[in-house]
């Protein structure tokens, strides 16, 4: 079993660290799975937390790292799947922050334990040569036999699918709403309407936003509407560190609602949030 991989781009590098600070605001665990081409990573809605949304994200590798290198335990094997602390992952990757790093390796090995280490080369403004900042973070090699538990979810159909305004604004606006009721309803439609909905026994607010672009809809399909919690809702939106503002909703009426991030081509951050009955 063996993983190796490398990062130059300062842009890709300060990505890849935003997406896995994402993470790390939602759970205090996930999973990392490294395939031949592909690198995912999951956090499950957490167990001490009802405010906890799935969410995972999926990296071609091709995209972020000019070098990767994965060799499973079997040949029969197609994948290596780890678990971690998603904390300490992400104070591991903090360094990719600094102007000054040149490049960061992972690389999956065992000192004491088994563990990723992130090896970053810094170059300091008080010094011309470059150091290596060492980080070895413990994991727990997830056996194949247990391998169905951590799949990677599929993204649920969509009878509308609509780009957002930006993450800013709805980050404020949920923030608040949550406050106002214990779910939100989202409503969508043909002509680019998006409004959501909060209800209580006082009142109802409705906030409206118009002419969005329409992605995607199934024939026949004229509006589509879906209410969810609105703390996942909240916990999804104000854990968002990356600064893309991509986003996506896509509605699956009275089942979930998908939100999806396009930090660029093929380097993808996905959240399902579930209906809950009013």
């Amino acid at each position: 079993m063996k993983f190796r991989a490398l990062m130059q781009d300062p842009q890709y590098m300060r990505e890849f660290q935003a997406i896995v600070a994402t993470l790390a605001k939602l759970a205090k665990d996930c999973v990392m799975i490294l395939g031949p081409r592909q690198m995912h990573f999951i956090v499950n809605e957490d167990q001490s937390s009802t405010a906890s949304p799935l969410v995972w994200a999926s990296i071609a590798a091709e995209e972020y790292f000019p070098e990767y290198r994965m060799e499973a335990a079997l040949p029969e094997h197609e994948f290596i799947v780890l678990s971690m602390s998603s904390a300490s992952l992400g104070r591991a990757l903090s360094v990719l922050r600094n102007v000054g790093t040149n490049n960061c390796k992972f690389k999956l090995q065992r000192i004491q334990f088994p563990c990723i280490s992130v090896i970053a080369t810094v170059l300091l403004s008080s010094s011309t040569e470059a150091r290596e900042v060492v980080h070895d973070v413990p994991v727990s090699i997830i056996p194949a036999s247990d391998w169905p538990a951590y799949v990677v979810p599929k993204v649920p159909n969509s009878q509308l699918v609509l780009s957002l305004p930006t993450l800013r604004l709805l980050r404020s606006l949920i923030d608040k709403l949550k406050n106002v009721s214990p779910s939100l309803e989202f409503q969508v439609n043909i002509d680019g309407e998006l409004n959501v909905i909060a209800t209580s026994e006082m009142s109802t607010v409705t906030s409206r936003f118009q002419k969005l672009l329409l992605r995607s809809l199934e024939a026949s399909q004229q509006e589509a509407s879906c209410c969810v919690d609105s703390r996942k809702a909240s916990a999804f939106f104000g854990s968002l560190q990356v600064s893309n503002d991509e986003l996506t909703i896509g509605i699956d009426r009275d089942h979930s609602i998908h939100m999806q991030i396009d930090v660029r081509q093929d380097v993808v951050l996905h959240s399902i949030l579930p209906a809950v009955c009013v």
